[in-house]
C-alpha cells in the first residue's frame, strides 16, 4: 500500500476514534476523569490524527510547517 494512503487511513482512524470518545462524553453528558476525554487521551489522539495528515500532505505554508512541528513535540512531551 502507497505510504500516502497508509497514513492517510491512520489518520482517518485516529480521528474516527477521538469523535467517538467525544460523542460518548456528550452522551454521557459531562467529562469525566477516568473517560478519555477527561484524560487527555482524546487530545492526544486528535494530535496524533493531525500529525499523520501533517506527514502525509506536503506542508505548503510556514504555518503548516509550524502547526506539524508543535503538533510533534506535543507528542513526544506527552510520550516521555
Amino acid at each position: 500500500m502507497d505510504q500516502q494512503i497508509s497514513l492517510l487511513l491512520a489518520a482517518a482512524s485516529a480521528a474516527s476514534s477521538a469523535a467517538t470518545d467525544l460523542i460518548e462524553a456528550a452522551r454521557d453528558g459531562s467529562i469525566s476523569a477516568m473517560g478519555n476525554a477527561g484524560s487527555g487521551e482524546t487530545l492526544l489522539t486528535l494530535a496524533d490524527a493531525i500529525n499523520l495528515f501533517l506527514s502525509a500532505a506536503p506542508a505548503e505554508t510556514e504555518e503548516e510547517v509550524q502547526l506539524h512541528g508543535a503538533i510533534s513535540r506535543f507528542i513526544e512531551d506527552q510520550s516521555t
